[in-house]
């Protein structure tokens, strides 16, 4: 088995992503690799979660960075990787914040979930994780929401 020093795993929270995180988990494991965590918070067009109240789209957005990183402690703490774990949040385009970190940290491995989109919307703006695999400085393992 190829060793793994640094695996990225960007997390956004949906069951795809998480069954992406456990994979990678097992692979640090397996390998004694770190495993870093990123969560990206893209720019905000219109604000599609009103509970915040009155606020300007950077104060959303801030909020959403601070609920970000609590949630990805969170994760972290359950992971029991014994100190093996960073988390970051990013601000930004999801696809170029993963490839700018992974050269940042020399990611080994990036390992993301992928959502299979088809149809014209996939056509004209591709996926994150496609636009991941195009651009990335290390090999990517995408895994489908139906991957065991």
């Amino acid at each position: 088995m190829p060793r793994w020093d640094t695996v990225l795993c960007p997390v956004d929270f949906s069951e795809v992503s998480l069954h992406a995180l456990h994979y990678a988990t097992d692979l640090c494991r397996e390998c004694g690799g770190h495993l870093a965590l990123l969560h990206v918070v893209e720019p905000i067009v219109a604000p599609s979660d009103f509970s915040f109240g009155p606020m300007t789209l950077t104060e959303v957005e801030d909020t959403l960075v601070q609920r970000a990183r609590s949630a990805l402690e969170e994760t972290a703490a359950k992971l029991a990787l014994s100190g093996k774990v960073s988390t970051a949040v990013a601000r930004g385009r999801a696809s170029e914040e993963i490839v700018r970190t992974a050269r940042e940290t020399k990611a080994s491995l990036i390992v993301i979930g992928t959502h299979g989109h088809t149809g014209i919307s996939h056509v004209l703006l591709g996926s994150t994780a496609e636009r991941v695999v195009r651009k990335a400085p290390c090999p990517v393992l995408t895994l489908r929401p139906d991957a065991g």
